[in-house]
């Protein structure tokens, strides 16, 4: 906990301190695995005391990420990116394509058929 937390926060505070949910602290209070009492106007009351003992058992810390990782998760992101877009270029050009066909097949459709031209 910072050094400027009150000694009695609300579960809200509680939860923003602990970065975890406000209900997470109201279940750990249900079921008595985090210790607080209830002030005069019945509202929760949390001990920074308790909250750490209890952040420590159960909030899992988060765990930092290798610097590298972020950089090949960068790198990779690129990848993809470069491959979609082609992806979606070839798919374009294809449709294109696939236009110019079909106006050429109305096209002849659209010719009386001569079969002896000659005549």
């Amino acid at each position: 906990m910072a050094p400027h937390t009150p000694s009695h926060m609300s579960p809200a505070q509680a939860a923003q301190a602990a970065g975890v949910s406000r209900w997470a602290i109201m279940r750990a209070i249900n079921s008595h695995k985090l210790k607080a009492h209830r002030d005069n106007r019945n509202n929760w009351q949390v001990s920074t005391e308790d909250l750490d003992l209890w952040c420590a058992h159960s909030v899992r810390q988060q765990q930092t990420a290798h610097p590298d990782a972020s950089l090949e998760l960068r790198e990779k992101l690129a990848g993809e990116t470069a491959r979609a877009d082609a992806a979606e270029r070839a798919r374009d050009q294809a449709e294109t394509d696939r236009d110019k066909w079909r106006n050429m097949a109305e096209k002849l459709a659209e010719r009386p058929k001569q079969w002896w031209r000659w005549r």
